[in-house]
């Protein structure tokens, strides 16, 4: 069975200009992989050389009936925030994003204590998390308009719960010259989501159980960037499942031994091998996930759509956020065959230029 070395923490994860590649436990004091010595053909100072690093930061949840995420784009000179979720049985979709201005980061390195939000009147999103209370937390309030409603929510995980889970990989990107630094974290949510129609009482979801997913993501990008993932969110077997499989242009060219595909499942972490996504009649049809190891036979059939564009100074970038049911087996380390039907997932199919 496929399996990659998980390992202690290195501490840093660029030394002398080198990255330390691997797979890692746990989590790091700081995600950061600026400094890597001449990571491009030309050999700009370290300083350009950072500013070619994007990051990501995206909280997925599912709580009641909403599943969703809260994404956070840090290109440097500008950010980007966006809110998708959807009714799980209705369909219904929530759709909210805003551009902010220069700002010094807004995907944080620190990851004992940190915050990142946009503070905009009608936009108001914050994620924070502090290991010494072992908290994370997701709030928005946003308001509406003519066409969507208001909605607003508090959501509170806590790292240390018995089922929390966390994973650190740095990758190639996709040679050994550049790197990728991800984080992976799985863990209980709890909440409510309270939804206001225009000349409507506002419906309050009552506070209710649920799991998140964490992951963060820093890359020295390439100037065409594409690719596609899929997160697996929810229980089987009473049992929490969260699960990140992806397919990127930034692919390690060794992704047998480097890659950020991962399973938690009740607690515990699989390292997963790399797939191969295939949609031969569009992404709006049946996704097909396989590998070459017996670990991931999946079928994703999407169910709603969300298309969204960004074209900002030397940016342009789109992305497909889409909500559908995943259907199939994943094998867990302990060689525990997992079947889904009507799984919950969201996939993503992003293609950028820089």
């Amino acid at each position: 069975m496929y399996t990659r070395e998980i390992l202690e923490q290195p501490g840093k994860f660029v030394k002398n200009g080198i990255p330390v590649f691997g797979t890692f436990k746990g989590h790091p004091d700081r995600l950061d992989i600026r400094g890597v010595k001449n990571p491009y053909s030309f050999h700009f100072p370290k300083f350009l050389s950072n500013l070619r690093i994007k990051s990501r930061l995206s909280l997925y949840f599912s709580v009641g009936d909403y599943i969703g995420h809260v994404n956070f784009l840090d290109a440097k000179i500008f950010g980007f925030a966006e809110v998708v979720f959807w009714n799980a049985k209705t369909l219904k979709k929530f759709v909210y994003h805003s551009v902010m201005g220069p700002r010094k980061r807004f995907v944080p390195h620190d990851m004992n204590v940190a915050a990142t939000g946009c503070y905009m009147n009608t936009r108001y999103i914050r994620i924070s998390w502090d290991r010494k209370s072992g908290r994370i937390s997701l709030n928005f309030k946003l308001k509406g308009d003519s066409v969507r409603p208001s909605v607003s929510a508090s959501l509170n995980g806590r790292f240390s719960d018995n089922l929390a889970t966390e994973l650190t990989s740095i990758l190639p990107s996709p040679t050994m010259r550049r790197c990728t630094g991800k984080y992976n974290a799985g863990f209980s949510l709890k909440g409510s989501i309270t939804v206001t129609y225009k000349k409507q009482a506002p419906q309050t979801m009552a506070e209710t159980e649920g799991l998140g997913f964490l992951d963060i993501n820093r890359t020295y990008m390439k100037v065409h960037n594409q690719g596609e993932f899929i997160t697996g969110i929810g229980s089987c077997n009473d049992k929490p499942v969260l699960f990140r499989i992806e397919s990127t242009s930034q692919e390690a060219a060794n992704p047998d031994r480097y890659n950020g595909n991962m399973l938690f499942y009740d607690g515990k972490v699989t390292v997963l091998p790399p797939v191969v996504i295939t949609h031969p009649f569009g992404i709006k049809k049946d996704w097909v996930i396989q590998d070459t190891e017996n670990m991931i036979d999946l079928s994703f059939t999407p169910s709603s759509d969300n298309i969204n564009r960004v074209s900002i100074f030397l940016l342009k970038a789109v992305y497909n956020t889409i909500f559908g049911k995943l259907e199939g087996t994943l094998a867990t380390c302990d060689g525990e065959k997992i079947s889904f039907k009507g799984f919950n997932g969201i996939s993503q199919k992003y293609n950028i230029r820089l």
